[in-house]
């Protein structure tokens, strides 16, 4: 199953409201099934609860996907091709900003994270080639990545937030008092997301040097 950027924050949502079990089972089999909520309320007991584990064992799964995943630097969204990059001395200072800002909730604003990390492609007569990076399209960047697999974009958002966080005090000095921001309060943020991450194998044994 392929699971979108959106419809991993949809589930997300519904999950953390506090309501009645019953209807929160409900909306998450609309949203993961793609039905209406007059097409469940018709739906058997036996095909209700059929598709309830069905849930449940596609996001055991889906668990071990994201331990075993790993990074990757280009990605498809929406029909179109984008470059992740994620070595933070190629990105300007006011995208550090942007993700430290977009760290305080992770999975809500993941398709924003991916649109500051993103670079544009396009096709050409000899493959993919960098389009240029638009500040005022990142909205634009970020509708696209709605549709993007979340797992990948899970797995970049993890390194590149790992890699940021090792390297705050020695490559991110020049932040400080920026925008309102100090590199403490960001290392702060970063620290507390980074803790909320289910750790990929990959993230464990990580080893940078900055």
């Amino acid at each position: 199953m392929k699971m979108t950027i959106q419809k991993f924050q949809q589930l997300f949502q519904i999950q953390n409201q506090q309501m009645d079990e019953l209807d929160k089972a409900i909306m998450l089999v609309q949203v993961f099934a793609d039905k209406s909520e007059f097409a469940v309320s018709k739906l058997k007991t036996s095909e209700f609860n059929k598709l309830c584990r069905k849930i449940n064992k596609s996001f055991e799964g889906f668990d071990k996907e994201l331990m075993n995943g790993k990074p990757k630097n280009i990605i498809k969204a929406n029909g179109k091709w984008y470059f992740l990059n994620m070595d933070i001395e190629q990105l300007k200072a006011g995208r550090y900003v942007e993700m430290a800002t977009y760290c305080k909730d992770v999975i809500p604003n993941l398709h924003l994270v991916m649109a500051t990390m993103c670079t544009p492609m396009a096709w050409s007569w000899n493959g993919l080639k960098l389009k240029k990076f638009k500040a005022e399209d990142h909205s634009k960047y970020a509708d696209d990545f709605l549709q993007a697999d979340f797992n990948i974009a899970y797995q970049c958002a993890v390194f590149f937030y790992a890699v940021l966080f090792k390297s705050m005090e020695s490559s991110l000095s020049s932040l400080k008092n920026q925008e309102g921001i100090k590199v403490e309060v960001l290392q702060r943020i970063l620290e507390k997301s980074l803790d909320g991450f289910i750790q990929p194998k990959w993230y464990q044994n990580l080893k940078l040097s900055v």
